[in-house]
């Protein structure tokens, strides 16, 4: 008997998707196909990821609360919109280094600072996590909407990595305006973003809840690093390394949100409509 993943299963796997790093997978990705003769770039390869995962949420919130699906759908827009004015190829500087999971180095033809029309897609990228984190926000809501707006904000900032989506696009801002370099090579804006975010969950469900977060931060962080140690996996040129790397990465941020599944589990619901999503029982 057939067993659908449930709304909130569906959504946090999107979710994983979409905050996990996936510009090295899609490199990768890129070389593998180009031994079976299929050319195609990282420019459509990397939207294929995000598409699952974008998918993948609206699937989970159509089923749980459709106003903040309809919600959402919207931050995609603007997301998708984003993508295409500033993609994660002008996030990278010229011959620098992209993420830490071997991300697109090398492969931009515009390095920042920026120019006012990147510096517009860029601003998108926070404009559409913030729609959608607000998608998320109503369609969950709880007794402390004020830390459940950090946890999710926090997760928002923290989506990507400094060459792609929200982190590479505040990365590529700071640095255009005049700040240090090595906010397009370090995860401070990472763990900034997870910090915000474990403190939201601190006040939502205490300690038990923000524990996870920094533990799914150095999943993330250092487990495809450690991974480097025994070696590469090279066939044919390509390092198979990324396929578990990207598994990793996937893990930690779904251990991540196991701790925001135990912050909300500390405020039942009910299942009665309320703008779109669920009522904390009384």
């Amino acid at each position: 008997m057939n067993n659908p993943m449930n709304p909130a299963r569906a959504s946090a796997a999107g979710t994983c998707v979409m905050m996990a790093c996936s510009c090295g997978a899609a490199a990768s990705s890129v070389k593998l196909l180009a031994l079976g003769g299929i050319g195609v770039t990282s420019m459509l390869i990397h939207p294929l990821f995000l598409g699952v995962g974008a998918a993948l949420i609206l699937s989970g919130l159509w089923r749980m609360a459709r106003e903040s699906a309809y919600v959402a759908l919207i931050g995609f827009m603007i997301l998708g919109f984003a993508f295409a004015v500033t993609p994660p190829s002008v996030m990278t500087m010229v011959g620098g280094m992209a993420s830490e999971n071997g991300g697109m180095a090398g492969m931009s033809s515009v390095h920042v600072p920026w120019g006012s029309w990147h510096m517009f897609g860029a601003s998108l990228y926070v404009v559409g996590a913030a729609v959608l984190g607000y998608a998320f926000w109503r369609a969950i809501p709880s007794r402390k909407p004020a830390a459940s707006a950090l946890g999710i904000g926090g997760m928002a900032l923290a989506a990507g990595c400094t060459c792609c989506l929200v982190d590479g696009a505040v990365a590529g801002m700071m640095v255009t305006a005049g700040a240090s370099t090595l906010f397009e090579t370090i995860p401070f804006l990472f763990w900034t973003g997870l910090a915000v975010s474990a403190f939201g969950l601190y006040r939502l469900g205490g300690l038990n809840a923000a524990k996870w977060v920094p533990a799914g931060g150095l999943i993330i962080k250092y487990a495809p690093t450690l991974m480097k140690t025994i070696g590469p996996w090279k066939v044919a040129g390509v390092d198979l390394q990324f396929l578990p790397n990207y598994m990793l990465t996937l893990v930690g941020v779904g251990v991540i949100l196991y701790g925001f599944a135990v912050a909300y589990r500390t405020v039942p619901v009910r299942a009665e409509p309320f703008h779109g999503g669920l009522v904390p029982a009384v």
